[in-house]
């Protein structure tokens, strides 16, 4: 029997629908809880945007984000990455770090907020097959933690597929990331549990039945395959130094293809990371 496939929702066009969507508010409070320990019943009430953090100074970069969260005083990041390159974690750092400075207004107690950056990775980043890396800053020698309002989490959704534990917590965790890398019906209809998790997969369906969301997803995987096509052929001449440039002209031709969909500026400036102006000149 032909299992029937769904959308990947590690795409950022899928990944952002889902994150933002209100019907799966209930699952993502579980999920961040889990991951982080803020409270539930505060999750509930965070708010969800795919924003672009300003740079500090006109002639820095703009950082793009995939999912902002606020919530009360706290400001999370949640990132999907797909691929890994090896100036990953330096870049993740620095990113990380000007979340955390956008993260407090003048005159503001830094000790009432926590600031943090959860990365659902689809690779193994420190490739020493745990499930979750807590990084902190700490003291070397007797690992007394600098700053415990924040904190940065990877999460290696590569080891999730086949992964069972036996802790109830854990299990829970590891039972709601499946859903990200679930590719048919039948293994996403086998995760229903809990309420949230049905409400989230009943979602999922929907947004992978949405004709509009169907052509972006369609858009997008064309022009990262065009993109990737080219960064391995410039890898292979040795110009590793052009990896952020095929980046940015990865985005430029998913924006592209979108507009060609009639999707509209600012939908595209969510999934791309692109700001309004560049996509208006795009057409």
């Amino acid at each position: 029997m032909v299992q029937e496939q769904i959308l990947e929702l590690t795409s950022d066009t899928l990944f952002k629908a889902f994150m933002v969507s209100k019907h799966t508010n209930r699952l993502k409070a579980r999920m961040i809880h889990l991951i982080t320990g803020i409270d539930e019943e505060l999750l509930l009430k965070a708010e969800y945007q795919s924003i672009e953090l300003p740079a500090k100074h006109d002639q820095d970069k703009i950082y793009k984000s995939d999912v902002i969260v606020k919530v009360d005083k706290h400001l999370l990041n949640i990132e999907m990455n797909t691929s890994y390159y090896p100036e990953y974690k330096i870049k993740n750092s620095e990113y990380a770090h000007i979340i955390a400075s956008q993260a407090f207004e003048k005159g503001e107690k830094y000790d009432n907020r926590f600031v943090c950056q959860i990365n659902l990775d689809d690779f193994d980043v420190y490739g020493l097959d745990e499930l979750i890396y807590e990084i902190r800053l700490m003291e070397v020698k007797y690992h007394l933690i600098e700053d415990k309002n924040y904190a940065l989490y990877h999460i290696n959704l590569s080891k999730i597929k086949n992964l069972c534990y036996t802790n109830d917590d854990r299990k829970e965790l590891v039972n709601i990331l499946k859903i990200f890398k679930t590719t048919n019906i039948e293994e996403l209809d086998n995760l229903r549990s809990e309420d949230y998790m049905d409400e989230a997969i009943n979602e999922i369906k929907r947004i992978c039945q949405d004709d509009r969301i169907i052509g972006l997803y369609n858009a997008e995987k064309v022009a990262k395959k065009e993109m990737n096509n080219r960064l391995d052929y410039a890898k292979q001449l040795g110009h590793e130094e052009g990896y952020d440039e095929g980046i940015e002209q990865r985005n430029i031709e998913i924006a592209r293809n979108m507009l060609r969909e009639n999707a509209k500026v600012p939908f595209i400036s969510k999934v791309t990371g692109l700001s309004k102006e560049q996509i208006e000149e795009l057409k």
